[in-house]
């Protein structure tokens, strides 16, 4: 899949292929089909955030429709449309590339 790429702190992004996820047992892939960028991603990119970890896939405010599930998701279905708020608390398992 294509996505937004930085490697350094505020430096420009490119445009990478990465690899297609895969979910975990009790995770889901999410095909973005929206996605915003906002002051926090711009916090990130300049390097003021301690958790981000380079190379970094900026965009945390989306929605799309589940596209895999993991082997012990029970309350969601490829095809549900979803989204995530701006603070989404998993106990650290929300992830993206970087």
């Amino acid at each position: 899949m294509k996505t937004a790429v930085y490697e350094e702190f505020g430096q420009p992004l490119s445009i990478q292929n990465v690899a297609d996820p895969t979910p975990e047992g009790h995770g889901v892939v999410i095909e973005f089909k929206a996605n915003g960028i906002c002051r926090s991603d711009w916090h990130g990119w300049m390097g003021h955030d301690p958790d981000i970890r380079l190379p970094h896939v900026p965009g945390h405010e989306l929605a799309g429709v589940i596209a895999a599930i993991g082997k012990n998701v029970q309350r969601w279905q490829v095809g549900d449309r979803v989204t995530l708020p701006f603070v989404c608390k998993s106990g650290g398992l929300c992830r993206n590339y970087g």
